[in-house]
């Protein structure tokens, strides 16, 4: 299921700027490729008039361009900007879970050792593929990376600040997506295991309420190569 797909809801506007942002982000429209209305209108199946207020909002989230009347593209940026946002991400991750750890409850915690526990099993999985010498499972990875996913998500959930959730998700707009060819390659290059730890690190940093360590934690998290993953 693509981004770009049927909609359905009374709320096609609102409807048309998620699809959209998403498509950006997860390289579906590319980088300076050029758009139109009526084309895009055809892609989710809907009038014009949806699309034209979406692109208006990407407009002003300046994830798009006007080069003509009916005419746009998505914006094309130095790989030096895209460094940069991700920087931003990086930090606002870093307090993100700086306002978890003051914020979490047991019912939280419970949920994020859950998920946890089903990436340990993918992890494992993949590690003993790794030794072993073998290809790597790609639909075992695009799980542990979706768990591991969601395991972030349930933290920025329990970091319950609005503004920073907003800023969040408009530098995430910018943020390339990890494709799943490039993740089994770097899964298969390295074998560090640090990176994986990580979550269980932040894990017992949230369960201390420990604001520092789970900032810190967060930060240097980051995004190294998805081969750490394995171990």
């Amino acid at each position: 299921m693509t981004a770009l797909s049927h909609l359905t809801s009374e709320t096609l506007a609102d409807q048309a700027y998620a699809a959209l942002r998403l498509a950006i982000a997860n390289g579906e429209l590319a980088w300076g490729e050029k758009i139109t209305e009526r084309g895009l209108a055809t892609r989710l199946a809907v009038s014009p008039t949806p699309v034209r207020e979406a692109l208006r909002r990407l407009e002003q989230d300046r994830l798009v361009e006007r080069t003509g009347p009916r005419s746009l593209r998505v914006v094309r940026l130095s790989p030096e900007t895209l460094a940069e946002i991700r920087e931003v991400e990086i930090h606002l991750q870093a307090l993100t879970a700086r306002f978890a750890a003051r914020h979490i409850d047991e019912e939280t915690l419970a949920r994020l050792e859950a998920v946890l526990a089903e990436a340990d099993h993918d992890r494992a999985v993949l590690a003993r593929v790794h030794r072993s010498g073998g290809d790597l499972p790609p639909a075992t990875v695009q799980r542990l990376l979706v768990t591991l996913r969601r395991f972030h998500g349930i933290v920025e959930e329990a970091g319950a600040n609005p503004v920073v959730a907003g800023l969040l998700e408009q530098a995430r707009a910018f943020s390339p997506s990890i494709r799943l060819e490039a993740a089994v390659a770097q899964l298969a290059s390295e074998g560090s295991a640090g990176w994986y730890e990580d979550h269980r690190r932040l894990l017992q940093a949230l369960r201390d309420r420990d604001e520092d360590r789970a900032e810190e934690i967060a930060r240097r998290h980051g995004s190294p190569p998805a081969a750490e993953i394995i171990g």
